[in-house]
């Protein structure tokens, strides 16, 4: 049995990975804010597999919620960090009050799910790591600075995790998708959404491709990936 715990689970590109983990046979530990009918269409379809956790992961009885739901289970392979917000506009008009909620949820939930998991993951001398990044915490994008720099954070959360608890075999990833065609993407107006569609060489990205790729990232076929950051947005146009 291989248990994957995954966070903002409810929708966008979180419930189609926990789809796909389910398929694969894996019991999955689902994070979610609000629930949403497909996820509870879910947990009908995978009752023995899927076990749902509500909580806000900027707050820590969510990471331990989901860790003590782990350890019911009986071990933690993996965890996913994908939940993530955004409040975009411009710095200068940024209140400390959005920067302050996008950090919270972004990079302080990140830190503490990855904190009560990794007590499971050191005892069993095994576990990884895959933190959802943004194209936006490599090159920038005007409007997005609260959101570009929570994600940039997880890179330096998940080189952190690698170097500090490789000896207890725990690894790290983090993976950088493109503009996808759910989620936080598909919520632009569409004309930024086109301009960003028009800067990549492949076009929209597939959600469910990253989500294929999220699932092979958690699983043991990637074991000797660690401590680096992997893209999945199609090119960029220089």
């Amino acid at each position: 049995m291989r248990v994957v715990a995954l966070t903002g689970a409810g929708r966008g590109l979180g419930l189609l990975t926990t789809r796909v983990l389910l398929d694969q046979g894996v019991t999955v530990v689902a994070n979610h804010r609000s629930a949403s009918p497909e996820l509870s269409a879910l947990s009908d379809k995978y009752p023995d597999t899927l076990h749902l956790v509500p909580g806000d992961v900027g707050e820590e009885a969510a990471g331990e919620a989901i860790a003590r739901c782990a350890r019911e289970i009986g071990r933690l392979d993996a965890v996913v960090l994908n939940a993530g917000i955004t409040r975009d506009r411009p710095l200068v008009s940024t209140s400390v009050e959005d920067w302050d909620e996008v950090h919270r949820v972004n990079l302080r939930g990140a830190f503490l799910t990855t904190k009560h998991a990794l007590r499971l993951m050191m005892r069993q001398r095994y576990g990884r790591f895959v933190y959802l990044s943004s194209i936006a915490a490599l090159s920038g994008n005007a409007g997005q600075a609260a959101y570009a720099t929570s994600k940039a954070g997880l890179h330096g959360l998940s080189q952190a995790v690698a170097q500090e608890y490789g000896r207890y075999g725990v690894r790290s990833v983090v993976l950088v998708p493109g503009l996808l065609d759910t989620g936080l993407g598909a919520a632009l107006a569409p004309e930024l959404q086109q301009r960003k569609i028009d800067r990549s060489l492949l076009g929209l990205g597939s959600a469910e491709q990253v989500a294929a790729t999220v699932a092979f990232l958690a699983g043991p076929d990637a074991d000797y990936i660690n401590a680096t950051v992997i893209r999945q947005d199609g090119g960029l146009v220089y």
